[in-house]
């Protein structure tokens, strides 16, 4: 997640000659978990300093550090209310936004992620990432036209932002030039000092639908650990061991698929074809 905590760094200084149970010792407390991956400790710290000094102004970035952090241990109605909260007099209202519509996204709550994106637009009407996250949404909501637009957005303010060239490989997939769309995401794997797992998935769809097998199998097989939680993974999988005459083991990953939420009349067609 892009937004990981990176506020809670303006308190470091004020911390560093705190006491230990004072507002702003909590807070140092809660920077060293965090640091040490302790996240239940972290909220627990956060969570006093705001207790001591409910009226802070700062609390605005506590709640919005508040928030990543129950998102990150699986809270999302508690990370909801942190994060709404963190709106009010936030000095960086877009970065709670961000979040916000995120967690919306992951709850599929996709009506309510789409109001905080055109927030963050009107707010900041060159803001990349908003664009092409809202992009995905009319995608969800079957409406490509408006997609296409948010996408083409993305192009005509920052052609070498990331979310442009994903904009780009979704605009070539939706035209089915899956050969285009590969070579974007080659691009971004090659080119992007952080790479994302996501990456790598994108890129063996557009190989398995290129019929380039192997190489799918070679990205999937570089990210099982990451996306093993991924019903889409396994479908994937089980189209390459398809290929590779493996119909039993194309099978048990079309069933595990299902397992995992994936389309249940798509998925019966994938393990038919695996008998």
């Amino acid at each position: 997640m892009k937004y990981l905590l990176s506020l809670i760094a303006l308190f470091f200084a004020l911390s560093l000659t705190a006491q230990s149970n004072t507002y702003f010792g909590w807070i140092d407390k809660s920077a060293k978990f965090i640091e040490n991956n302790q996240l239940d400790s972290a909220m627990y710290a956060l969570q006093s300093a705001m207790k001591l000094d409910p009226a802070n102004e700062s609390n605005a970035v506590l709640l919005l550090n508040l928030g990543i952090i129950q998102r990150q241990l699986r809270l999302p109605d508690d990370a909801y209310i942190s994060l709404t909260a963190s709106l009010a007099n936030n000095p960086d209202p877009v970065l709670a936004l961000h979040n916000r519509a995120s967690l919306l996204v992951e709850q599929g709550r996709y009506d309510e992620a789409m109001e905080d994106y055109n927030a963050i637009i009107k707010q900041e009407p060159a803001n990349v990432e908003a664009y092409y996250r809202r992009g995905l949404l009319f995608l969800e909501k079957n409406d490509p036209k408006n997609a296409q637009l948010d996408f083409t957005t993305c192009s005509a303010i920052d052609p070498n932002s990331l979310f442009t060239k994903l904009s780009k490989a979704l605009l070539y997939k939706l035209d089915d030039n899956w050969v285009e769309a590969e070579k974007v995401y080659t691009d971004i794997i090659a080119t992007e000092t952080k790479t994302n797992s996501t990456f790598y998935l994108n890129r063996a769809e557009c190989y398995v639908n290129t019929d380039r097998f192997s190489k799918a199998a070679a990205d999937l097989h570089a990210i099982e650990n990451e996306e093993r939680n991924n019903p889409y993974f396994y479908i994937l999988r089980g189209r390459v061991r398809l290929d590779q005459f493996d119909k039993f083991a194309a099978k048990a990953d079309f069933e595990k698929a299902k397992q995992l939420g994936y389309d249940t009349e798509l998925a019966d067609k994938w393990i038919e074809r695996a008998k």
